[in-house]
C-alpha cells in the first residue's frame, strides 16, 4: 500500500515538474527578416568565393564583409568605370561596407528582385599565407536605380592573405572588363 501511494504521488507530480523545467514553453520568435546564413570558415582561398556568392544570394551584408580584411582592403575599379567615376579610385573597406549596405537596402534592391553572383573558371596561386584567385564572374542584380544594369560580367583578381583569426581574407580586389557589358565596378559606382 505504501509503495502504490508513492507511485501515485510520483505520477501526479511529474506534470508539475515537467511544466516547471520549460520543456513545454515556447521559444522566443525570430525576426522574420533575419535571413539564413551559410557562411563557412574559409580554410582554403576558394572558400572565400563561396562565402561571397552565398552572402550575395542571402543578402547578408555581415557575411559579405567577413570576406574582407577591414584594415588593409582596397578595390581597384575597372579602367572604363574609373574614367566615368573617379571616386572609385580610393576605395577601401569603409566604402565596401557602405556599398553593400546600400545595395541590400529595400530602396535599392527590392525584396522580390534577384541577386546572385557566379564565379567561373577560377585559377588559384597559393604561396604560404597569401593567395591570388583570378576568376570570371557573372552578377545578376535587380537593382531599382535608374540606369542600373541588371547583368554584369568581368574578371576579378582577388588577392588574399591569412588573417589573424586563421582564415583567408581579401586584401585587394581588381576588377577588369572582359566583355562589352557593365562590370561590378559600374554597380559600385551607381549604388549610393
Amino acid at each position: 500500500m505504501k509503495s502504490s501511494r508513492f507511485t501515485i504521488v510520483l505520477i501526479a507530480s511529474l506534470p508539475l515538474a515537467l511544466a516547471g523545467c520549460g520543456l513545454f514553453s515556447t521559444r522566443p520568435a525570430e525576426a522574420p527578416d533575419s535571413g539564413r546564413s551559410s557562411w563557412e570558415t574559409p580554410r582554403l582561398p576558394g572558400d572565400v568565393l563561396t562565402n561571397l556568392s552565398n552572402a550575395m544570394f542571402e543578402r547578408n551584408a555581415v557575411n559579405y564583409l567577413k570576406s574582407f580584411d577591414a584594415n588593409t582592403f582596397s578595390f581597384e575599379a575597372d579602367n572604363e568605370a574609373l574614367v566615368n567615376d573617379p571616386s572609385l579610385a580610393d576605395w577601401h573597406y569603409d566604402d565596401e561596407s557602405q556599398y553593400i549596405t546600400s545595395l541590400l537596402s529595400e530602396g535599392t534592391l527590392p525584396r522580390d528582385s534577384v541577386l546572385f553572383v557566379i564565379f567561373t573558371s577560377p585559377t588559384e596561386t597559393i604561396l604560404q599565407d597569401s593567395a591570388e584567385i583570378v576568376t570570371l564572374y557573372d552578377l545578376t542584380a535587380g537593382v531599382a536605380l535608374a540606369g542600373a544594369p541588371h547583368h554584369l560580367a568581368g574578371t576579378a583578381h582577388f588577392y588574399l592573405h591569412m588573417g589573424i583569426e586563421g582564415y583567408w581574407l581579401i586584401y585587394d580586389w581588381a576588377d577588369a572588363r572582359t566583355q562589352e557589358q557593365s562590370t561590378w565596378s559600374n554597380l559600385k559606382s551607381l549604388v549610393p
